[in-house]
């Protein structure tokens, strides 16, 4: 007898302990989104190293949070389900599975329909909480959403002026606009463009600087005034030289730009993979470049490109 009044005493005080250690605060407030049709919010307040379940637990797992809405006078009425946050999905260490849990905060909404007439909704909310080490015993909590506090939604049914008043009131915003922000904008988008193209202009400059651009420079040079017999020849040749690198670059950038949109050229620049393949195969040709092997073209290249030097130009 005397064993059984101590253990009974243990479990009496664990429960007392459980019931004064709450580590999960709720508060509640109301969205409204038309004249008829609220969405009840409760937010969860949990405590630093407590986390508290989901609404949709694995079974065998813990007791998964769960709310009842107290709807018997049928003055309003549940539409779908409660929603919740995305959460955070792991392999719980005292339940060995995986399962869906809060920490520090959780929102739940619900949709609810007005019929009649109702300033007030009961529920209540049963959950269990632990952490990395215990769980606490499955708790209910008493709710009350307050109708007469609800807040506007910004959702689609929350809209409060007509489609016709919003249309107008676009269209009288607009005409004031046109006078003042155009020309403003206009200025401002031209002040920008000319601002690129000077300095997209000195970057070109800087580019040439670079060690693999600028030993081509003498190169090229050379090529054309060895190469033309006169020094006008040379210079139409150099001409049509550099106006074809601008016409195929520009032409090349317009397709891409039509084709996948305006940042697929910095998109693959950036891109990693991208990078990834060029940085080897520029080893590649390094290595090559250093004895290590030959990079041979097919005959067949290699005759038309030799056909094509001998006949010059």
């Amino acid at each position: 007898m005397k064993k059984i009044i101590i253990v009974l005493a243990v479990l009496l005080s664990a429960n007392l302990s459980a019931q004064i250690h709450d580590p999960v605060k709720w508060s509640t407030s109301v969205e409204k989104l038309s004249g008829t049709e609220y969405k009840l919010v409760a937010v969860a307040t949990i405590e630093s190293g407590w986390h508290l379940y989901s609404q949709d637990v694995p079974e065998d797992g813990p007791i998964e949070t769960s709310f009842t809405y107290d709807d018997e006078s049928g003055v309003f009425k549940i539409v779908g389900n409660t929603s919740e946050e995305e959460g955070h999905t792991i392999d719980d260490p005292i339940f060995k599975m995986k399962i869906k849990f809060f920490e520090n905060k959780a929102t739940f909404k619900q949709k609810i329909k007005i019929i009649g007439t109702k300033t007030t909704v009961n529920a209540f909310v049963e959950f269990t909480v632990c952490d990395d080490t215990q769980c606490l015993p499955p708790t209910e909590v008493d709710l009350v959403f307050d109708l007469t506090k609800a807040t506007a939604s910004l959702s689609e049914n929350a809209v409060s002026i007509s489609k016709d008043e919003h249309s107008l009131q676009n269209k009288t915003k607009e005409q004031e606009k046109v006078v003042t922000k155009e020309p403003i904008e206009n200025s401002k988008n031209n002040q920008s463009l000319w601002t690129l193209f000077i300095l997209s202009f000195f970057a070109g400059f800087a580019a040439l600087l670079t060690p693999c651009v600028f030993p081509m420079i003498p190169m090229t040079v050379s090529f054309f005034t060895k190469q033309s017999k006169t020094k006008a020849i040379g210079v139409r040749n150099s001409i049509i030289f550099g106006l074809s690198i601008i016409i195929l670059y520009v032409l090349l950038g317009v397709v891409v730009t039509k084709i996948f949109g305006a940042d697929a050229l910095n998109a693959l620049a950036t891109n990693v993979w991208f990078n990834v393949v060029f940085f080897v195969l520029l080893i590649v040709f390094a290595v090559s470049f250093l004895g290590a092997f030959e990079i041979m073209l097919p005959n067949l290249w290699a005759n038309k490109v030799d056909a094509k030097a001998d006949k010059g130009g």
